[in-house]
């Protein structure tokens, strides 16, 4: 298709101004190459050569990880399978959503059809959701009988970073808090996974932060010293490079297969054999007059409904699309106006998020003409569409989002809507200190260059590199201690003292003085700081049952959720069901009721505000003196200054780990750096403040920005925090 045909649809601003600019990116065409040896084909098949490189990595005895850093849409989940389809190496890979999972689920059932592996591997996808429900309709006693059930018999199992991380952080297990020799034996769970698998996958990783880059280290360092060697790949358009400093200090080889840098990638047709398309031509157009607040991508959606979206569609019959925005209530607000628009004209538009029901979102990945959603369709699903739009909230998150579209050919124009704020549009277009702009409107561009120059133009997104050190060797101290007992020093040596090293070595700490500050937690009864430094992604102190009755179309079973205090107290209005009642009827539909039992409160979920609620967290005491104290601290007497007196009374009785700033939270996330989804809400002390003086944290958030401003002189300059 000549690329000079392609659409691009505009919006003008009432004088008839023009108010975006638009790109093209050109195709991108990946090589192809001979296979490795002792690999055969379905007829027809060929591989790219990242793939043929991985496949040869991973057969190499002298590495211990691999990153794959293909392109969008170039084939990684083959690469990573390609093993398990050719020979017989059983697999365990790890998904950051469980709508990856549920998609790759469908790739490795296409794979295992295609490639008819003569060992017959048994794929079975495990959630924290799945197990409950597993070891609920098996009886089975334990959701440890439950995962070793799964392991027995799974060839290749998907599930989440969480459930390895919480295998190798020895939860799962039946011990006797009083007597450690009774009860079960530290490895009696990752041991049966560890021996089980030969290779793990870590896919889309770079869409995780610095606790659970730790995390994943401590267990690939368990696994080195009490285990025979095993390959681990990392599936990751930008490989972090904090976790390969991390690797190389704690001495774990690995190599990195990038195809941008070995001429890999072309982005012009050719007649010469041995080049594959694997993204079609794109018109990007960005709209430069959106103001950096929560509404105004929002409102130019509504504004361009017709003009734009639904346009799009009538004129392009058979088309289907996506939009993928930040805030979940945008979602559903936009969900009611645009379906009945689209329904008009005999078109569907589903939504994708958090809140649907498992059936509704196995659905709209096939059913919806228009599919909007969060982040849980952003990460590496695999869309068969020709026009997005999509918020970004950095750099990486714009690259994530912007690669669901182009990768399946058949549509005659791919169009995509990038709406971000105007000052980074600004930056992409204009001149700047007498330099020329990074991009010219209607300029023609290549996938990588774009790439770069998004990051390039992005603002800082503070990555917390001080967090391994400080709060990620709580959980090397604690792997540490079990290695270090009578029963395991019996059946691993040498493990203790190597895996000690390796840690010291990666993190630069001492275990010594790390044995001092976790004593000190234990001493001072604050368990729940070691815990929330021992989760993988934080605890759920905030997060509230809901019973959801705004999908008509959702079965009993998937009205039952969960979902965090400051999102529903700022984007949704509901009322209050009672702990017995709410539990009775989880039980009436079949449901574990054990995942909802320690919620906050009871909620029944009526509908979606059009404007956002404006509040923050009260404390009565002395809140200036709690800020002073600079550390993370476990905290009573919490309120919050909406909703029902009921959630206060819930949240004041509740104890929370938090960490508190006598810095305002807008003045902390300019300051810092802080992502944008960065659970970090304003406190005061008076219950009708409209601009709370202080920022509070709570969780895995408490200790992250613990680690950048402990040492900050406080405002009122008392002197320096120790």
């Amino acid at each position: 298709m000549d690329l000079t045909q392609l659409v691009t649809y505009t919006t003008s601003n009432n004088d008839g101004i023009m108010t975006e600019l638009s790109i093209t990116l050109k195709p991108v065409y990946s090589r192809t190459v001979s296979n490795p040896l002792g690999v055969t084909l379905p007829d027809g098949w060929s591989l790219s050569w990242h793939q043929a490189e991985t496949f040869n990595a991973l057969s190499d005895p002298s590495l211990d990880v691999v990153f794959n850093t293909a392109m969008t849409g170039d084939g990684k989940s083959l690469a990573a399978y390609l093993r398990a389809m050719t020979d017989t190496t059983y697999t365990l890979a790890m998904y950051p959503t469980n709508e990856l999972a549920r998609d790759q689920e469908r790739q490795v059932q296409n794979y295992k059809t295609t490639f008819n592996p003569k060992y017959d591997p048994q794929i079975y996808r495990l959630t924290g959701a799945t197990l409950e429900d597993f070891v609920e309709t098996r009886q089975l006693p334990s959701k440890q009988q439950g995962i070793i059930d799964r392991a027995d018999n799974s060839e290749i199992l998907l599930t989440n970073p969480d459930i390895f991380h919480y295998i190798h952080d020895f939860r799962y297990l039946r011990r006797d808090s009083k007597k450690v020799s009774r009860g079960d034996n530290a490895d009696k769970l990752f041991r049966k996974i560890d021996d089980n698998y030969k290779l793990f996958i870590f896919d889309e990783f770079h869409v995780f932060s610095s606790p659970q880059i730790a995390s994943v280290l401590n267990a690939l360092l368990l696994i080195k010293h009490t285990s025979t060697p095993r390959k681990f790949l990392f599936l990751s358009a930008t490989p972090s490079e904090l976790l390969q400093d991390f690797l190389s200090r704690a001495g774990l080889r690995y190599q990195i297969i990038d195809p941008g840098n070995q001429g890999a990638y072309r982005f012009a047709a050719s007649d010469e054999l041995g080049w594959r398309q694997i993204s079609q031509p794109i018109t990007l157009t960005f709209p430069d007059n959106l103001e950096p607040n929560v509404r105004s991508s929002y409102d130019w959606m509504i504004e361009n409904a017709e003009s734009v979206i639904l346009k799009f569609f009538l004129d392009h019959s058979s088309s289907k699309g996506a939009v993928i925005l930040n805030s979940i209530a945008a979602v559903y607000k936009l969900l009611a106006k645009l379906q009945p628009l689209f329904f008009q004209h005999g078109l569907t538009v589903l939504s994708n998020t958090s809140l649907t029901g498992e059936r509704e979102r196995a659905r709209s990945i096939f059913d919806a003409d228009l599919l909007i959603g969060t982040s849980t369709i952003d990460v590496g699903v695999d869309f068969r569409i020709n026009f997005l739009i999509f918020e970004a909230a950095d750099g990486g998150n714009f690259i994530q989002r912007f690669g669901r579209l182009g990768r399946h050919a058949g549509f005659p124009v791919y169009q995509a809507y990038a709406l971000i704020p105007n000052y980074l549009v600004a930056r992409l277009f204009t001149e700047k200190d007498g330099k020329s702009a990074s991009l010219q409107d209607g300029q023609e561009c290549d996938r990588v260059a774009l790439h770069d120059l998004i990051r390039e133009s992005w603002l800082f997104i503070n990555q917390f590199e001080g967090y391994p050190k400080r709060w990620g060797t709580i959980q090397s101290f604690s792997s540490w201690n079990e290695l270090q007992s009578p029963r395991m020093k019996e059946i691993y040596p040498d493990a203790a003292e190597g895996f000690k090293a390796d840690t010291e070595a990666a993190f630069e700490f001492s275990m010594r003085q790390k044995h001092g500050q976790v004593y000190h937690c234990i001493k001072e009864k604050q368990h729940a700081i070691l815990d929330e430094a021992r989760s993988f992604r934080g605890s759920s102190q905030l997060d509230c049952a809901i019973y959801d009755v705004t999908n008509h179309n959702d079965p009993e079973r998937d009205r039952f959720k969960t979902y965090n205090l400051p999102g529903l107290l700022s984007n949704f209005v509901f009322d209050l069901m009672g702990k017995d009642e709410f539990l009775g009827n989880v039980k009436k539909a079949g449901l574990p009721i054990k995942r909802f039992q320690e919620a906050l409160c009871y909620l029944v979920l009526k509908d979606y505000r059009e404007v956002r609620e404006n509040w923050h967290f009260y404390h009565a005491g002395n809140v200036g003196e709690l800020a002073r104290l600079g550390k993370v601290q476990i905290l009573k007497g919490l309120e919050v200054t909406a909703g029902e007196n009921a959630i206060s009374k819930a949240l004041y009785h509740r104890s929370m780990v938090c960490y508190i700033s006598d810095r305002r939270r807008d003045d902390l996330r300019a300051k810092l750096g802080l992502p944008m989804q960065f659970q970090a809400y304003g406190l005061s002390d008076d219950s009708n403040d409209r601009s709370p003086p202080y920022t509070i944290a709570f969780g895995q958030s408490a200790l992250l920005l613990e680690t950048l401003i402990w040492h900050w002189k406080p405002k009122e300059d008392e002197g320096w925090i120790c």
